[in-house]
C-alpha cells in the first residue's frame, strides 16, 4: 500500500487558486470602486461645507458663491457635471451639491447628492 504522500494530489492546490483569483478580483475592484464613490461624495461635502460657510458666516451672495464652488468641482476634482444650489431659508443657508461620482469602468458612476446647512451669522447688538 502506497504512503499517503505517494497519493496526495499537489494539484488541487493550483486548481484552487485559478478558481479563486477572479473572485478576489472582483473583489477588489468592487472596494476600488466604493472608494472613489466616498472620495466623491467626501470633494463634494467639502465644497457645500466651504459655500455654506461663506454665505453663512462671511455674507458672500448666494449666486457668486454657488458658480464658484460648481467651477471648483469640475476643474479640480473627478467629480462630472457638479450643481450647487444655495437656498437662504430664515436663519439658515442649506447647500445641495448634485454632481455625478466616477466609476472604474463605463455604466458604474453614480449619481450623487449632498446637503450641508449652517445658521447664519453676524453682528447682533
Amino acid at each position: 500500500m502506497p504512503s499517503s504522500e505517494a497519493v496526495a494530489d499537489h494539484g488541487s492546490s493550483s486548481l484552487t487558486t485559478v478558481m479563486l483569483t477572479p473572485v478576489f478580483i472582483v473583489i477588489a475592484f468592487a472596494a476600488f470602486q466604493a472608494a472613489m464613490w466616498t472620495h466623491a461624495r467626501s470633494e463634494a461635502r467639502a465644497v457645500a461645507r466651504d459655500a455654506a460657510a461663506l454665505v453663512a458666516r462671511s455674507g458672500e451672495p448666494a449666486a457668486t458663491v454657488a458658480a464658484s464652488s460648481e467651477a471648483a468641482l469640475s476643474t479640480e476634482s473627478a467629480i462630472r457635471d457638479p450643481e450647487v444650489v444655495i437656498t437662504p431659508q430664515g436663519q439658515i443657508v442649506i447647500v445641495t451639491v448634485r454632481a455625478r461620482a466616477p466609476g472604474i469602468i463605463r455604466g458604474t458612476s453614480t449619481q450623487i447628492e449632498v446637503t450641508e446647512a449652517l445658521p447664519i451669522e453676524g453682528f447682533r447688538p
